[in-house]
């Protein structure tokens, strides 16, 4: 008995001496980057709080507002992608779309559904959708919208809705095709997009096999436009009207899933909330998904967040590392070990961790959230003793360089990893 209770009191010291050690390390961090650090870490199996730093504190989380939007996504959607919803008339065809973001797109993209309009007998009529969001995020910043991550949301994406223009020995490439008759090649050092228009200047010294993408000003009837020359049919628009229950399924849902959490796909993030609001309603709203999933999936948290957007390109978001934490905590327990370090980049070796950790063996599979002044990183961390730990690490306004920021927290997950 005195044995059981030595050993029990030599594990409660042990485990004092690292969270004092770590709360030293955390502090030090924060000194150096001059900003506001949080932290929460808890056990990946009973939930148990290890240690916390300002964990119950607001930080802008940037790209881990995916964490949401993926937790979401899995409560509310099916596990393949529905496309269009349809219903067949004597001779027409009548589809609607569901704000799918795959629909052409290199990485995500079926042909199944652009086959199945292809090969109809009958007059194909597109219905619009009963569109209630604005094609940018509330709080996203006006200076972003020509960089390729930070696409117009719409009912009906294609191509990620993204222009490309690829040098392709001495011709150029342009994708969508429909935006050819518009660009021309000027002596510019940038690509530019005319401010309201789809009219692109590419910059004459473009190098052979060279990209540059650029999101363009979408629509529905452009989109519809884009598939009519895709499918080589005619398409009717018609306006919007009773939801079809007949479903044209894609790829497996998991498959974009991963592809939003490996590369902090924006548009993705931000048409997973469409299309929950789209099955859930007759309306397509990213406030109606959020309101949704609160009162529903992400209800039950510590603390009190701001969620405007999907992707987490809103300056508005707010958060906690401890909410994060447990709905970290809720895939893991809903989905399991092996489908969040798939679904989750691993550090070293995936996306937008591939440069984290690389000297290292794997042991971080982990959400990123980055923007200026503000780095966090939410996720599961394999100790050596092979404990699963959960993880919320949050930084505000620091002022070092991303390289730099990133450097040190990597020095708090090695000593995570090491004394837990």
């Amino acid at each position: 008995m005195r044995l059981k209770v030595f050993l029990a009191v030599l594990s409660i010291l042990g485990l004092s001496s690292c969270a004092t050690r770590l709360s030293r390390k955390t502090t030090e961090f924060e000194k150096i980057h001059h900003g506001f650090t949080g932290i929460a870490l808890l056990d990946a199996e009973t939930g148990k709080n290890i240690y916390q730093y300002n964990a119950h504190k607001s930080f802008t989380p940037a790209s881990n507002t995916k964490i949401l939007s993926l937790y979401s996504a899995i409560k509310s959607l099916e596990d393949s992608i529905i496309t269009f919803r349809y219903r067949k008339g004597k001779d027409s065809l009548i589809f609607s779309a569901t704000g799918d973001p795959g629909l052409l797109d290199s990485e995500v993209s079926s042909s199944t559904s652009l086959q199945f309009l292809r090969n109809s007998k009958d007059s194909i009529y597109y219905q619009k959708a009963n569109w209630k969001q604005k094609m940018y995020g509330a709080g996203w910043s006006w200076d972003d919208f020509e960089y390729a991550f930070s696409p117009q949301i719409s009912a009906i994406p294609v191509y990620e809705n993204t222009a490309s223009f690829t040098m392709e020995n001495k011709d150029l490439k342009v994708s969508p095709e429909i935006f050819s008759n518009y660009t021309r090649i000027i002596n510019s050092e940038t690509l530019e997009k005319l401010k309201g228009t789809n009219e692109f200047r590419i910059p004459q010294k473009l190098q052979k096999n060279d990209t540059l993408r650029i999101p363009f000003e979408t629509s529905e009837e452009l989109s519809i436009r884009i598939i009519e020359e895709e499918i080589g049919r005619t398409i009717k628009i018609i306006p919007p009207g009773p939801k079809a229950s007949h479903n044209i399924k894609s790829v497996a849902s998991d498959s974009v899933y991963k592809q939003m959490m490996h590369t902090s796909n924006n548009l993705i993030a931000e048409q997973l909330l469409i299309m929950i609001s789209e099955k859930m309603t007759d309306t397509m709203s990213t406030k109606i998904a959020i309101d949704h999933a609160k009162n529903n999936m992400i209800k039950g948290l510590p603390d009190e967040f701001q969620w405007a957007d999907g992707s987490g390109l809103s300056r508005y978001n707010m958060n906690t590392p401890a909410n994060l934490a447990i709905i970290l905590k809720r895939l893991l327990d809903e989905k399991g070990k092996a489908w969040v370090s798939t679904i989750f980049p691993t550090a070293g070796k995936h996306g937008t961790l591939a440069n984290l950790l690389t000297d290292e063996e794997a042991f971080v599979f982990a959400k990123s959230g980055s923007l200026k002044n503000n780095y966090s990183l939410s996720g599961y961390l394999r100790t050596k003793g092979d404990r699963l730990l959960i993880f919320s690490i949050m930084n505000s306004n620091h002022m070092s360089s991303a390289k730099e920021i990133k450097a040190e927290v990597s020095k708090l997950l090695i000593h995570i990893r090491n004394n837990y």
